[in-house]
């Protein structure tokens, strides 16, 4: 992928939340942290390198953690890390 493709598609993403409440860009940034999980998830499957592996899944974890952060301040509670 080339450097215009990628300010392409970074610059389309950012058009997601325009007109949004603060709220709904809440509740779309959480869901695409949790596809940003299954990414890194499906890149650690493919991973041969076992240390690669385990940095894909931990940043897997912490986008994970990021969509609960996002999803607790919309229930109006706090995310606990466990």
């Amino acid at each position: 992928m080339s450097s215009t493709s990628v300010q392409t598609a970074v610059a389309s993403m950012a058009g997601l939340f325009q007109g949004l409440s603060r709220e709904e860009q809440k509740e779309l940034l959480a869901a695409l942290e949790r596809a940003g999980a299954a990414v890194y998830r499906a890149l650690a499957e493919q991973e041969d390198d076992a240390s690669a592996r385990d940095e894909l899944l931990a940043a897997a974890g912490r986008e994970e953690e990021n969509a609960s952060c996002l999803e607790a301040t919309l229930r109006g509670t706090t995310a606990v890390n466990d």
